[in-house]
């Protein structure tokens, strides 16, 4: 269920310091359900911070999460999972010696497992809570091309399949809102544009709600539909890809260099 405001996720008046060094100052921004949003801005804006609040991983020294009209403000990331949050990092995390099914169902197990003493003992139901998640796990592979690869050592694959691997062990679970954070990172600018495509068509086949923070902007540009500016730890500006490429703060503050290439 959305907030009272018809947003998936709100953020209000977020702050956020580290000792004396104030990493965030009065950050406010919604996602509404259905949107594939980008959180953007400069090197050491805060993007990352705020990204980090939302998910769990830090905790805001003051301001308010809403997600599906709950307080989760100071949640811990696994309770945020429970509520619908899935997320990716930056660094791939993957057990890079296993099978890439294997992969995917571990955060299937870590949700959704038939618990220790079932599967100690053997039961019934140990037996069909493994089939049910292999299943979705070969599901969530299909979704991302991947079912072919199932059983394929991760390590083995090229780094671009490594991130989808990643991205189907999010899916996995289902989520309500899907967090990816840096994608791209890494990545060459083939496997950029693949990734974008990717992105741009789980949002739309699945009507999944998606954040993501990116550095890419030929990328994010290309693929979000609103889009929200943090600098120096203070919210710049929001709105379409196009509002935001002709917002003169922004262009001042994140695209100046890039718009003048462009235009040369």
């Amino acid at each position: 269920m959305p907030s009272d405001n018809g947003a998936l996720l709100s953020v209000r008046q977020l702050n956020k310091s580290f000792g004396g060094i104030k990493a965030l100052s009065g950050v406010d921004f919604e996602i509404p359900q259905g949107v594939l949003a980008g959180l953007i801005g400069p090197n050491g804006s805060g993007k990352t911070t705020a990204f980090n609040l939302v998910t769990g991983v830090l905790k805001p020294t003051s301001g308010q999460i809403v997600f599906r009209a709950v307080d989760v403000t100071g949640n811990a990331p696994e309770r945020n999972a429970e509520l619908g949050m899935a997320r990716t990092f930056q660094n791939i995390r993957l057990f890079r010696d296993l099978p890439v099914i294997d992969n995917v169902m571990v955060g299937l197990h870590m949700r959704n497992g038939p618990g220790f003493w079932s599967t100690v003992l053997g039961l019934p139901r140990a037996s069909i809570a493994e089939r049910n998640i292999r299943k979705e796990a070969l599901e969530a592979l299909e979704v991302l091309g991947l079912a072919d690869k199932a059983h394929q050592i991760v390590a083995n694959l090229p780094y671009g399949d490594q991130r989808k691997v990643e991205f189907a062990r999010a899916l996995a679970t289902k989520p309500q809102l899907l967090l990816l954070d840096e994608p791209t990172a890494g990545m060459n600018p083939q496997e950029t544009a693949d990734l974008g495509k990717t992105i741009s068509k789980l949002h739309k086949d699945l009507s999944l709600t998606v954040l993501l923070v990116e550095h890419d902007m030929k990328m994010v540009m290309g693929i979000c539909e609103e889009l929200t500016v943090i600098n120096q730890g203070k919210m710049l500006a929001s709105g379409t890809p196009q509002e935001i490429q002709n917002n003169s703060a922004v262009i001042d503050a994140y695209l100046g260099r890039r718009r003048e290439k462009h235009d040369a």
